[in-house]
């Protein structure tokens, strides 16, 4: 069964408030803290990783969320785009 359309917090096993607000942020495509160091590695900044974030809160799967805020600031990393 598909858990594309699962809120975050139906998700999640664990508190966000008592870890930290998306600490602990499952999406469609992996855990909000899993996504994030490899935003970071392919050279999003913290704003894009930012708006990135609320994308996928807002239910956007994390191509499309890419093409949003690269299409909004502008800027795309090099290594975010895939080869092949």
């Amino acid at each position: 069964m598909s858990k594309r359309f699962l809120q975050p917090h139906e998700l999640t096993r664990r508190s966000r408030s008592a870890r930290g607000l998306g600490s602990y942020e499952q999406f469609a495509d992996g855990q909000w803290q899993d996504i994030r160091v490899t935003l970071e590695r392919q050279g999003w900044n913290g704003t894009q990783i930012e708006m990135l974030h609320e994308q996928l809160r807002q239910g956007w799967p994390l191509p499309m969320a890419k093409h949003n805020v690269a299409s909004m600031t502008g800027h795309c990393p090099l290594r975010s785009r895939r080869i092949g």
